[in-house]
């Protein structure tokens, strides 16, 4: 195969890929959205019927979304509730876990 036909394999190879990026990009945006209303119903919820555990663990879960999708600042809201509701719980020690993501100023 000579190199004309080598390049024109590649371009269209590339072509391909970043229409596929593209998609997946979309997706991507739609399952982040999904996800944070399916958190803030949780949320809701638990708060709604006094479920102070579900409350916190679903914070906290909120808190690991934002945080591995690159919003460090919105995972510090979530994660400082989840902080809260632990406490409230009686479970000081998985609140004091969750130091790990929170400056004090944060709290």
């Amino acid at each position: 195969m000579n190199d004309k036909k080598k390049s024109k394999k590649w371009i269209q190879r590339g072509v391909e890929c970043k229409d596929e990026i593209e998609k997946l990009s979309v997706l991507a945006s739609t399952w982040n959205f999904q996800n944070k209303r399916l958190y803030d119903d949780a949320i809701s919820s638990s708060k709604t019927h006094k479920f102070v555990n579900e409350e916190a663990l679903a914070n906290e879960l909120a808190g690991h979304f934002y945080l591995e999708t690159g919003r460090r600042n919105r995972s510090v809201h979530y994660f400082s509730q989840a902080f809260e509701k632990y406490n409230e719980w009686g479970a000081v020690a998985k609140a004091n876990t969750l130091a790990a993501y929170l400056d004090e100023s944060d709290r």
